[in-house]
């Protein structure tokens, strides 16, 4: 009965930790994060044109929440 209990709190405290984040506005404007559109249009092209891509930085884009 107490490793049924056990089990059950640590499966409760487990699940606890895959909660989603809610970000404020203040949060998010102005941070810099990869750009995905440019990323994929480089990997587009490289594709095209038969090369290989390797990111040693991506291209950036700073967050503007309105």
């Amino acid at each position: 009965m107490n490793r049924i209990v056990l089990a059950g709190l640590v499966a409760a405290f487990a699940m606890s930790g895959c909660a989603p984040v809610h970000y404020a506005k203040a949060d998010l404007d102005g941070k810099i994060v990869c750009n995905p559109d440019a990323m994929e249009a480089v990997e587009r092209q490289a594709r095209r044109n038969f090369a290989q891509v390797v990111w040693v930085r991506c291209p950036t884009a700073t967050l503007r929440v309105i």
